[in-house]
């Protein structure tokens, strides 16, 4: 079958489809990884199922593959396919293989797979692979369908309608490095939306759900505990240098969360710091502002040796042990010791580590408490929301230069207090620790309007 080179006037000529300028934008794209970000109804699986065809025909015996988080909507952009090829006369058969599949006469083959890590693991050389609704998609399922793109050098589209900030379509979207070429097809790019249906819409759900569903936007809506804006915003390069006369003041406060069996123990180091602000002419005083600063964070190996962490701890902190000007200064050590902690607990205090030495039991109470043996309890969800109105304030920031940045702002951008994101967690419990214990020492980080 010969094909014009266009796929736009392909589908014009041969199945009478005319594609609006932004359809016809993606659809024309011969890029190996797009990510596309659209509203709802605004015809991406039409112009995904276009291209999957017409990909199909120009190149006999490829495969295309579509997944979801269900098979049913997997099955739905299969149900277009088939579609479009019962137009050009193709009779509709199976490959005799996959229940979810049609096979061309030319031997391409279409394939359509839940989002189930275990069940696509068994193909390979595809010449097209679609995540259809991708932000409700796991990360596993990424993982496992990138390899099939390897061989065959094949093409990954990944698009949806957005749902929350957190999980890999949001990442793959706002990361301005990974080599994906990106559309938006917002509403008010879809010429079969009339204005006052859209009108009517965002008068019935409001201005969030509108937001979400019709303009693109990765709108937080009491999911994640943090919107994107507020780490990045907090996220900057080369702190600013503290004043020699308040460096005495500075202060460490390391958490460390222990892992479980499936879960990394993770520690983090923010340093409390000061600077000076406004003068007060009256008493001829200049103000002095607190602020946490992220220095350092690392998870381990999951399943690392018990009997390792004393050790890792302790060479940690002597990246950020006291110089000889301040030898007053003493640090603070969280321990996370729910469970089983108790033991690493022991192992650290033998090992003499030079710090305060606070063992914490993170509980679902509304009120810290101190047990014995220099015990504390902790709310968890008390932590959590310290951590949040530090960040809400502006008096915490992350150095995106500090060892280990990129896991501990990828956790921060997916953590859901709930627990239901797809990321690790153990990261943001390590800082949130920390911020908790600073808070409590110099209850003015929360004070509003000292930045």
């Amino acid at each position: 079958m010969c094909l014009p080179a266009d796929p736009v006037e392909w589908a014009q000529q041969a199945l009478g489809f005319t594609a609006d300028p932004k359809q016809a934008e993606i659809l024309r794209c011969n890029d190996s990884r797009v990510v596309v970000v659209t509203s709802r109804q605004a015809g991406k699986s039409t112009i995904a199922a276009l291209r999957a065809l017409y990909l199909a025909l120009r190149h006999p015996g490829s495969l295309i593959m579509m997944t979801a988080k269900v098979a049913a909507q997997a099955g739905e952009l299969l149900l277009k396919i088939a579609h479009f090829a019962s137009e050009l006369g193709f009779r509709l058969r199976s490959d005799g293989v996959n229940p979810l599949s049609l096979l061309l006469p030319n031997g391409s083959r279409f394939v359509a797979r839940p989002a189930v890590q275990a069940s696509s693991r068994g193909y390979s050389q595809a010449r097209l692979i679609i995540i259809d609704e991708a932000a409700f998609v796991p990360e596993e399922m990424f993982k496992a369908l990138s390899p099939i793109l390897a061989v065959g050098a094949g093409t990954l589209w990944v698009i949806s309608t957005p749902y929350g900030t957190g999980g890999r379509f949001a990442d793959l979207w706002h990361d301005p490095t990974n080599g994906f070429t990106k559309f938006a097809l917002p509403a008010h790019d879809c010429p079969r939306f009339t204005p006052e249906f859209l009108t009517s819409e965002r008068r019935l759900f409001g201005d969030l759900y509108f937001a979400q569903e019709y303009l693109c936007q990765f709108i937080t809506a009491g999911i994640q505990l943090l919107t994107r804006s507020q780490i990045t915003k907090a996220s900057i390069t080369n702190p600013d240098v503290v004043h020699f006369r308040l460096r005495e003041k500075t202060r460490i406060y390391v958490g460390l969360d222990l892992g479980k069996r499936q879960d990394h123990t993770a520690l983090a180091i923010l340093e409390l710091r000061w600077q000076y602000g406004e003068k007060n002419y009256a008493t001829n005083k200049i103000a002095e502002h607190p602020k946490l600063l992220l220095r350092y964070s690392a998870r381990l190996a999951i399943d690392t040796e018990t009997t390792t962490i004393p050790g890792f701890v302790r060479r940690t902190l002597q990246r950020f042990a006291p110089n000889t000007a301040d030898p007053t200064r003493t640090d603070t050590l969280l321990i996370d010791a729910t469970g089983n902690g108790h033991t690493v607990v022991e192992l650290i205090r033998k090992d003499q580590i030079r710090a305060r030495i606070i063992p914490v039991c993170l509980t679902g109470g509304h009120k810290a408490n101190f047990l014995k043996d220099g015990y504390q309890s902790l709310p968890r969800a008390d932590m959590v929301n310290t951590l949040k109105m530090l960040f809400e304030i502006g008096h915490i920031e992350l150095d995106q230069d500090a060892p280990g940045f990129p896991d501990m702002e990828r956790e921060l951008v997916q953590f859901q207090p709930s627990g239901d994101q797809q990321e690790h967690d153990d990261l943001v419990m390590a800082i949130a620790m920390a911020a908790w214990q600073a808070v409590k020492d110099c209850p003015d980080l929360l004070q509003p309007g000292k930045k």
